[in-house]
């Protein structure tokens, strides 16, 4: 009797990647940056939250022109990034050979490491051999996020949505594998007693790549002429819930926007029993700015005023995005021109006013027609 032997090969979850952990002079991440690097790379949402705050923090840039000089924006931005997805932000102080602050060198938080001799190092691989560089605490910036937990660093608040990131990049490389691996075969066709001509293989493969498939197929019989003894068995092996998980992946997702207290919308993520007006537009930026971005930018602004006055900045302050939703900023024109701190040629260059005359707004009519009140004959 001729035995099969069958081996069932399970997949397995993708490795983690290499984490570079600590030295036994370091003071270890509570979250290894490589985790947390790779959490963003997994989820898009996550991702696209981290790059929306990180950009609302920056703003407009530092005010100040001697400020500027000093850090580019383009460095206050990677800082800022580094802050909202590391809980933390290092900048390093250069110095000229007079001993004056010349610029702030944002240093990449994932190659940060504190030292136990109370300086900092980064770590960074170039491919062949580590390199890495020592910093007296005194030429480093470190900027921590609030935390309620101990340690030498800060956990990001979104840490606590760690577990629904892993179930959303489990969902999409599940579905992934699934179509990798064609979907998986719907049947399994067993056949015992002799073996089938090569006429009754062809009718079998024939009738499930052409014939079982599509809807003018629907309802079809396979009929093979058996001899006797011989059997077919056609088992089925997909399970109707592969490939999907859309409403669980759905759900999951609109986690993210309260964990970086983040608009949904912002996110592409559309609220059940929101009405999308632009009134609810308007709260949203506005508690995006009060209770998420000011607060980060009062940080940062603190962390970096001492080195940037040192420099010969007036102030270290971030000039804010202007969120003032489209069409919203005519309303304050009636009571500006009142006032006489906008003339009247100004407000007209301001916006059209025969064109919104013409819109069928009952709340913009009001608006226009206390601004013609205002503006009188002028």
């Amino acid at each position: 009797m001729r035995r099969m032997d069958v081996t069932l090969i399970k997949s397995s979850a993708r490795q983690d990647a290499d984490l570079l952990g600590a030295a036994s002079d370091e003071y270890p991440w509570p979250i290894d940056p490589a985790r947390i690097i790779g959490w963003t790379q997994a989820e898009p949402t996550h991702a696209r939250a981290l790059a929306l705050k990180a950009e609302g923090i920056a703003g407009l840039g530092l005010t100040d022109e001697a400020a500027r000089r000093v850090l580019a924006h383009d460095e206050l931005l990677a800082i800022a990034l580094d802050l909202e997805t590391y809980g933390n932000a290092f900048a390093a102080i250069a110095r000229d050979r007079a001993g004056r602050i010349a610029r702030l060198d944002r240093l990449p938080a994932w190659s940060v490491r504190r030292t136990r001799a109370g300086g900092f190092r980064t770590r960074v691989w170039d491919g062949m051999k580590e390199i890495r560089a020592d910093y007296a605490a005194d030429r480093v910036i470190h900027i921590r996020l609030p935390s309620s937990l101990p340690g030498w660093y800060a956990t990001p608040a979104w840490a606590a949505a760690a577990g629904v990131i892993e179930l959303l990049d489990a969902i999409t490389r599940y579905n992934t594998r699934f179509f990798e691996h064609n979907a998986v075969p719907d049947h399994v066709i067993k056949q015992t007693g002799g073996s089938l001509s090569d006429a009754q293989k062809s009718a079998i493969r024939d009738f499930f790549q052409t014939e079982f498939k599509g809807l003018s197929n629907a309802r079809k019989t396979l009929f093979v002429s058996l001899a006797e003894g011989q059997t077919l068995d056609i088992t089925p092996v997909a399970q109707p819930n592969d490939g999907k998980f859309i409403e669980l992946y759905k759900t999951a997702r609109e986690v993210l926007p309260a964990a970086h207290g983040v608009p949904p919308r912002l996110l592409g993520i559309a609220t059940p029993g929101a009405l999308g007006g632009l009134s609810e537009a308007r709260e949203q930026m506005h508690m995006f700015e009060l209770f998420t971005l000011a607060p980060r930018r009062r940080l940062l602004q603190a962390a970096l005023a001492p080195a940037l006055l040192e420099a010969g900045a007036q102030d270290a302050a971030i000039a804010p995005l202007d969120l003032t939703p489209p069409g919203e900023d005519i309303a304050a024109i009636p009571q500006l021109v009142a006032a006489g701190v906008m003339s009247v040629p100004e407000a007209r260059a301001w916006i059209d006013l025969e064109k919104s005359a013409k819109v069928k707004d009952i709340e913009r009519a009001r608006i226009i027609a206390s601004l013609l009140d205002a503006m009188g004959d002028g």
